[in-house]
């Protein structure tokens, strides 16, 4: 079932950077027209409440990753600082990453989203759940569902553990088993290293196979929720055009081209079999709530 879960949330924001408490207030969805073809009931927006209120526990099987991601969220706030100079932003960035999150293969996961003080183009996802978009991100994309598609990107990203797995295969790993779980359980040198070895993942760019996959992914989020998933195309096409402006110098050192993105998702829809793309764009509620 499709659904966009259209609210605005009042967080508590804390001094810890991550720690909030959410309210919920909802309205129905317009596509850009006015039509009221994409109202959303009262009956799914109740059942999004309950789902973006869910952000509770987490499992046992997620707390080793929990901690590793809690550690290399640290290292790229110290990295960039925090852009908190509009809460509203915040408020907004987390829910639209909450709605999308729930949709995701890893619903049970407490995510954070959070914007960095950098003009840089470009977005990170930490382990267990700690996505950052950058200052620089937010004034390229157009509209809400290029937003969502950028942070649906991510959430793959946390979904498919692609930083855990590349832990897991590093030289770094080949310390044994019960070696590297005493070092999540007690912390020391060998649990200093692996968050060493996670940022550096992070900073220095994943596999490709790993970024198309996220971009597949994207598409499957977007689609779950409601979006038009073709924002996920046209963000691509924004950067493959700052590329050839000589802008978006910091991504493209981690990510494959954008023109090679798009290929190969485009080859990825074929098999997706996704719906008609609604037409969800939301483009004047994010130049009302995007004020970064």
């Amino acid at each position: 079932m499709k659904w966009i879960l259209a609210c605005f949330i009042s967080l508590c924001i804390t001094t810890s950077a991550f720690a909030f408490g959410i309210s919920l207030g909802g309205f129905g969805v317009s596509n850009q027209n006015g039509s009221k073809s994409n109202t959303i009931d009262l009956r799914r927006i109740q059942q999004g409440f309950k789902l973006a209120q869910t952000l509770i526990p987490i499992s046992d099987e997620d707390e080793d990753e929990v901690k590793l991601g809690r550690s290399v969220a640290a290292k790229v706030i110290s990295r960039f600082g925090m852009d908190n100079h509009d809460p509203q932003s915040t408020y907004y960035i987390n829910l639209i990453g909450t709605v999308i999150a729930q949709r995701s293969d890893r619903p049970n996961l407490h995510y954070h989203f959070a914007i960095l003080d950098t003009d840089d183009v470009n977005a990170y996802a930490c382990p267990g759940g700690f996505i950052f978009v950058t200052r620089g991100l937010l004034h390229t994309v157009k509209d809400e569902a290029e937003l969502g598609a950028a942070l649906a990107h991510e959430i793959a990203h946390v979904t498919e553990r692609h930083i855990v797995k590349a832990l897991q295969h590093s030289k770094l790993m080949k310390t044994g088993a019960q070696m590297a779980a005493d070092a999540f359980a007690h912390g020391g040198a060998l649990f200093d290293k692996m968050i060493d070895q996670a940022t550096d993942s992070l900073f220095q760019g994943l596999k490709k196979s790993d970024e198309f996959d996220a971009d597949a992914k994207a598409l499957v989020y977007l689609d779950k929720v409601g979006y038009n998933y073709t924002a996920m195309f046209d963000i691509l096409t924004l950067l493959a055009q700052q590329t050839k402006a000589g802008q978006a110098e910091v991504l493209n050192q981690t990510h494959p081209n954008p023109a090679l993105r798009i290929k190969k998702l485009r080859k990825a829809l074929k098999h997706e079999h996704l719906e008609a793309p609604t037409d969800i764009r939301l483009k004047d509620r994010f130049v009302q709530r995007n004020h970064v």
